[in-house]
């Protein structure tokens, strides 16, 4: 996104057809999203560009070359202070840079790599519950800050190789990046302080940890971006540092998002609950719903760079595009019954990760630490405190600010 925050908040050219910063928006975006469609339709105009809520048109332009990242200030936001100056990280490139750089992550990050860490991240799940529930004394426990982000930045650094000495490190950046895809005007002075620090924090972690690869390999991902070829062609220093640090800014608040309102989505839904403990050989497909169902990034914007359609609606290069991810997975017509949870759906392809060139690279982890999450949590009697947390009052990311419950025994 490239307007200023009055832009956002309407009394400027208004970007979106709906208030972001509402809190009843907050509470049940998927109202709004309902009414827009059945008002205005799945492509939108609005004063700064397009807002898109189909499922069909949505697919469309990710997939479509006309439509990128581009070099608004959204991206800029975005920039890794690296030894070349700000650079851009993958997610935010277009063709040729993303083709290639995406092309050798994608041979260094396997999905065998990220399944080899789902016994530790169970062990580490099943001993941090274990714990909570010890020592809250039946008192509630806060499933954000006690359970979710903890258990996110281990994974995460387990899987990246990053030393247990900066764990508790890493779950503070986890916090202070949790609006990671939010554009810096939205944010509160100290809020972009905060995500400044994170990702400084970030390079100085990966700096330290590449230069410990390069002389030491080990099997964890830093070794596999370090070492990784493909005709002739490797990541230089920088590429390393930037992909690494795209990794830990989106495999830490996508995923801590995914968890919370999965979470939720299972509490308020009873009937379902019982099926998920009932049925384990149905995680994967049960979490993929459930991120349909509720999808941790609402919001992304793609640029036009050369004239397009979406739909019927002639767009022209240098518009703005804004894709309202968490309408299209709620599309009637992409889904029977969409406004239901129902983990029984037989087939779920939902846009929660994105779609085509761009699709998220930390799909993986997001997946594997939601199910690691819900299986061992799910093992014991949980009684919600409410059924209706605060958000954290993100644009692009709805995640919880916190879920306060009462960890009860092991079923």
């Amino acid at each position: 996104m490239t307007e200023t925050l009055s832009e956002l908040t309407g009394t400027g050219p208004r970007v979106l057809p709906y208030d972001p910063f509402d809190p009843a928006f907050h509470s049940d975006p998927y109202a709004v999203y309902r009414t827009l469609r059945e008002t205005s339709g799945n492509v939108i105009p609005t004063e700064a560009g397009y807002a898109v809520l189909g499922h069909r048109e949505l697919s469309a332009v990710l997939r479509d070359p006309r439509f990128g990242r581009g070099d608004g200030a959204g991206v800029q936001d975005t920039y890794i202070p690296t030894s070349e100056g700000q650079s851009r990280v993958v997610m935010f490139m277009d063709p040729p840079d993303h083709t290639r750089l995406r092309s050798l992550i994608n041979k260094a990050f396997t999905p065998r790599m990220v399944e080899a860490v789902r016994p530790l991240a169970e062990k580490f799940a099943a001993d941090l519950l274990d714990r909570l529930r010890r020592e809250s004394g039946g008192a509630p426990v806060d499933l954000v800050a006690e359970y979710f982000r903890p258990l996110g930045a281990y994974v995460l650094n387990v899987l990246v190789g990053v030393p247990e000495k900066y764990l508790e490190r890493c779950i503070e950046y986890g916090n202070d990046a949790g609006r990671g895809l939010d554009p810096n005007y939205t944010l509160s002075p100290k809020e972009l302080e905060a995500r400044i620090a994170a990702r400084e924090g970030y390079v100085e972690i990966s700096l330290e940890l590449i230069a410990a690869r390069r002389a030491k390999p080990e099997s964890d991902l830093m070794s596999q971006l370090v070492a990784v070829e493909q005709d002739g062609d490797r990541l230089t220093e920088v590429e390393v540092l930037t992909t690494a640090a795209n990794i830990f800014l989106a495999g830490f608040s996508a995923p801590q998002a995914m968890m919370g309102v999965s979470t939720l989505a299972l509490l308020r839904h009873p009937g379902q609950l019982a099926w998920f403990r009932a049925n384990p050989e149905h995680t994967a497909r049960s979490v993929e719903e459930l991120m349909r169902y509720d999808s941790a990034v609402q919001l992304i914007n793609r640029t036009v760079l050369e004239n397009a359609e979406i739909g019927d609606t002639k767009v022209k290069a240098g518009d703005e595009v804004f894709m309202v991810l968490g309408a299209a997975n709620r599309d009637p017509e992409a889904y029977d019954r969409p406004e239901e949870l129902d983990l029984t759906r037989p087939s779920v392809r939902h846009l929660g990760f994105g779609h085509g060139i761009h699709f998220c690279v930390a799909a993986p982890i997001a997946r594997l630490v939601t199910q690691v999450a819900l299986t061992t949590l799910f093992r014991h009697e949980v009684d919600p405190v409410t059924l209706t947390p605060p958000t954290n009052g993100a644009v692009a990311v709805r995640s919880l600010a916190e879920l306060p419950v009462v960890l009860g025994p092991t079923r």
